[in-house]
């Protein structure tokens, strides 16, 4: 249950830094969308086997740092954005458990992208480097079982639980709280979004769900663009 308590409003400065963190959302991505996807075709490059992966990854080496060094930048810049989205339910009268949970489970799902994201700074170009400089097979099948594992892990916990799981439920609660302080269609866009983020989640039941993978992202674009918009215009 929301709790509406005496508020304190948002300064100009709250107000600013609120639009420029949700702006950040959008602009941060997109240069692992636009970096990423021109030099190794990500992110469908994410289901080549290992063999045609690796290589890629070395030979693309410095684009690979640069894309997902802004794709981390995207998960880290998500807990201030999520403290912000709490301070701003709280100015508008919804201070309560409902704030404080989408808050946890917001900062959570930040903390698991980062921890997914990082295997692609450290321990994917190690393995690339290796499995181009190596020309023993049995070496390189070695490589390649690795490669599968940690992929098969960090984005399990990256991608399943912090992009889709955890984000999905964000949403949901963020789009509850939405409705709460009078941003309605915002609240329902946000609620849908969350169900596309934490269906494709079972994927791992309904393999079929992955389609959703290229569906639901770029709708979280659109959703955060017009929410900075209606920050904007209600500062």
């Amino acid at each position: 249950m929301t709790v509406t308590s005496p508020t304190t409003p948002l300064s100009r400065a709250e107000s600013n830094a609120l639009v420029l963190l949700t702006l950040s959302q959008v602009v941060l991505f997109l240069i692992p969308l636009i970096v990423l996807g021109k030099a190794i075709g990500w992110p469908a490059s994410l289901r080549l086997p290992a063999s045609d992966a690796l290589p890629l990854i070395a030979a693309k080496a410095i684009f690979v740092q640069i894309g997902y060094w802004g794709y981390m930048l995207t998960a880290v810049a998500m807990v201030p954005f999520v403290v912000a989205l709490r301070r701003y339910a709280c100015a508008h009268g919804a201070a309560g458990l409902l704030n404080d949970t989408m808050a946890a489970f917001g900062v959570a799902a930040a903390v698991l992208k980062t921890l997914g994201i990082v295997r692609w700074l450290i321990a994917m170009p190690s393995l690339a480097s290796l499995y181009v400089d190596t020309p023993d097979p049995t070496f390189r099948a070695v490589i390649e079982v690795s490669y599968v594992t940690i992929n098969n892990y960090s984005g399990g916990v990256g991608e399943l639980l912090g992009v889709q799981l955890l984000s999905g439920l964000w949403l949901v609660l963020l789009g509850l709280l939405f409705s709460r302080i009078g941003l309605r269609r915002n609240g329902i866009a946000s609620v849908l979004l969350g169900i596309g983020f934490t269906v494709t989640a079972l994927r791992t039941l309904v393999p079929q769900l992955d389609l959703l993978n290229a569906i639901v992202p770029p709708l979280a674009l659109v959703w955060l663009t017009v929410l900075a918009v209606v920050f904007l215009r209600r500062a």
